[in-house]
């Protein structure tokens, strides 16, 4: 099994795309329409993504370096005089600061079901980062692609941290049945079902009711509610990989 690029030890992939990221979305709102809908977000146009994004890089600025809840009165968003393109590039270069003057496993805050260390932001971040930029770059029509081993990572923390996330805010229990997800161009495979309302999740090779098979960035789309799920290759009870798709996004 390959090693990937994106370790909890060591942080400086996150960090590269953090930084790779917010340069490529500071450009898509230099020559994009900022009136441009995103089709993902549809209550947000081009300028409120950035805006977005650049707060969550704030926000989490702050909770890393006070190791606690950001202040409900700080606000985080750019002013009226802001070139949002200078903007969302000098808020990610404060979080790539902020998390490279510290460790991995040092200890802060976060509002994750996982333990509260550096290494979660730096990955939230390094994911957040990357989805919002893809969304950026197809709603001004440039062609978008994700890394393979980043969008495998998204699926391990959207299994690990998104979903119990989103079944908790949901009040609802997990499906009862299985399922299998399985990444056919790198290292990822999951099996995700609910034991007595309880959500249950391996990150192994094993037989669903049914299962998901194709390339690490559909499925990572798909899950995030950016791609139909007719583009992907479902096998075995339809209705068991139903109950998992429809449930509410993260």
């Amino acid at each position: 099994m390959s090693t990937s690029k994106f370790e909890t030890n060591d942080m400086s992939a996150h960090l590269e795309v953090i930084r790779a990221n917010a340069d490529l979305m500071s450009a898509a709102i230099r020559t994009g329409d900022s009136s441009t809908t995103i089709a993902a977000c549809p209550d947000w146009d081009l300028s409120q993504l950035a805006e977005h994004t650049g707060w969550v890089h704030r926000w989490a600025t702050d909770a890393l370096i006070n190791s606690r809840a950001p202040d409900r009165e700080t606000d985080f968003g750019p002013s009226t005089d802001d070139d949002l393109a200078v903007w969302i590039v000098d808020g990610a270069t404060a979080l790539i600061n902020a998390i490279r003057a510290t460790k991995p496993d040092a200890p802060t805050w976060h509002p994750f079901s996982l333990e509260q260390q550096v290494w979660v932001w730096a990955r939230r971040q390094a994911l957040e980062t990357a989805m919002h930029r893809w969304d950026a770059q197809t709603a001004i029509g440039v062609q978008a692609m994700l890394d393979p081993e980043l969008s495998s990572e998204g699926i391990q923390e959207y299994f690990e941290m998104g979903l119990p996330r989103v079944l908790s805010r949901a009040e609802v229990d997990p499906p009862a049945s299985s399922l299998h997800v399985h990444c056919t161009d790198v290292d990822g495979e999951w099996l995700v079902w609910g034991d007595k309302g309880e959500y249950r999740m391996l990150p192994v090779h094993d037989k669903g009711d049914a299962a998901i098979r194709g390339p690490a960035a559909d499925i990572w789309l798909l899950l995030m509610g950016r791609l139909d799920r007719s583009k992907l290759d479902v096998v075995g009870d339809a209705s068991a990989a139903a109950a998992w798709l429809d449930l509410p996004n993260w």
